[in-house]
């Protein structure tokens, strides 16, 4: 995933340098890439939330000129100050910049820094270093980023193939990725429930679909993962291991640590939803013993609760519609979680208020029913390839409240109402 926005102004002057270098050394014997040295760097998370995933970028060093820098494909910028809003808006723009190295930034933010030196032949440290230097032109560094299928990671994951010759994708392709797109990004956010929810919430079916280890990649540390035993057959035939050695920059001391496998998040959504049904419950005793009070507070609560349920619906349907973000579109959820839940707001206002003309109890009633059974639905979907999304976490916080609300409370005598 892409990291903070990074001021590559030396960039154009590291570049020059290498050109000064390679042409030195080419005309010493064709030896114009023995003395360089390709890694592939991959940093941990970090607190903002465009680092959570981590992050990957290439070193090429030249240990005749000791000198090493950085091309670096998650470099980014946006006109507001607000990331997030300008993610949305699909105004963030993403570039390859050089750099030259320095892992003291990473190591004051407590992130996880491991390097992976490549076993590379000579012709292939050439196609990726023109290919790299070309990245960086003014004219070529723009790329239309996305995350999970051109990001930061992915460039390096094209990279090492060049590298290969085509031989690591062509092993990727063909081997089943351990899981999916969905699991692999909340293996990051399980120590952010709150967060860990919406975003489980807001991405759509086909990050449910089953991947390759090469679609996998799009996260830094699968790269890591996946490189470390691979091994190719070098232009002699003979078998070379891809990674000669690994080497541990800095372990983070504080931060949590990155699941092999994401944490089920049903139970404690279930038991999150558990409290406002226990509420709802509460209030349809109170309706029917003190039938006034307990009409309002269970007319206001049905108000709120629509009101928070639309609210979240309306960035569905705006996600749906309006955002380009692909995999956010086919969103199961919007069955159930759409703007309609915002009909309670009037309907529990008219209720706490007594009017009956309306029968706002029973519309609201039959509102919860929609959203249960809706709810419901999804699941028996599921068995259907074309519906299948992992949404059990989100039916668990909403279920219980819906359903129980669905049931209706007993009016009270129109004896009392008339007296109140």
């Amino acid at each position: 995933m892409a990291v903070h926005r990074k001021v590559g102004a030396i960039g154009l002057l590291l570049l020059c340098l290498n050109a000064l270098c390679v042409r030195g050394q080419s005309s010493a014997g064709g030896r114009a890439y023995n003395d360089m040295v390709f890694k592939v760097v991959v940093y941990g998370p970090a607190d903002d939330i465009f680092i959570w995933w981590g992050h990957a970028a290439l070193i090429v060093e030249n240990t005749r000129w000791n000198y090493s820098r950085v091309f670096d494909w998650g470099i980014f910028s946006y006109p507001s100050d607000d990331f997030l809003k300008d993610f949305l808006d699909n105004k963030v723009q993403y570039n390859c910049d050089v750099e030259s190295l320095n892992f003291q930034p990473y190591i004051d933010e407590d992130r996880d820094i491991t390097v992976y030196t490549l076993n590379l032949e000579a012709d292939a440290k050439e196609a990726i270093l023109t290919y790299a230097e070309n990245n960086v032109r003014p004219e070529n560094r723009y790329y239309n980023y996305h995350e999970f299928r051109d990001n930061c990671s992915t460039r390096i994951r094209d990279i090492i193939d060049m590298g290969t010759g085509g031989q690591f994708r062509e092993w990727a392709v063909s081997t089943a990725a351990r899981l999916s797109i969905r699991q692999h990004v909340r293996r990051f956010t399980w120590s952010r429930p709150v967060w860990d929810w919406f975003l489980d919430f807001l991405m759509g079916q086909d990050l449910d679909a089953p991947v390759t280890a090469w679609e996998e990649m799009f996260l830094p540390v699968e790269i890591g993962r996946n490189i470390s035993d691979f091994s190719y057959t070098g232009s002699s035939g003979a078998e070379r291991k891809l990674v000669s050695s690994v080497e541990i920059i800095n372990a983070s001391k504080k931060r949590p640590p990155i699941l092999n496998v994401p944490l089920s998040r049903w139970p404690g959504a279930l038991l999150a939803g558990l409290v406002p049904a226990a509420l709802a419950a509460v209030l349809m005793v109170l309706r029917r013993k003190k039938p006034l009070a307990g009409r309002i507070a269970l007319g206001a609560v049905q108000g709120l609760a629509g009101l928070a349920l639309g609210l979240v619906g309306c960035v569905l349907v705006y996600a749906r519609f309006f955002m380009k973000n692909d995999y956010v579109r086919q969103n199961i959820n919007l069955l159930f979680i759409n703007p309609l839940p915002l009909a309670a707001l009037p309907l529990g206002i008219l209720a706490a208020a007594g009017r009956t003309r309306v029968k706002p109890e029973l519309c609201l009633r039959l509102l919860w029913v929609y959203v249960a059974g809706a709810g419901l639905l999804t699941q028996f979907l599921r068995i259907l390839p074309a519906f299948y999304q992992r949404n059990l976490a989100a039916l668990a916080l909403i279920l219980p409240f819906s359903a129980l609300l669905s049931l209706g409370a007993k009016p009270e005598p129109i004896v009392n109402r008339i007296a109140s």
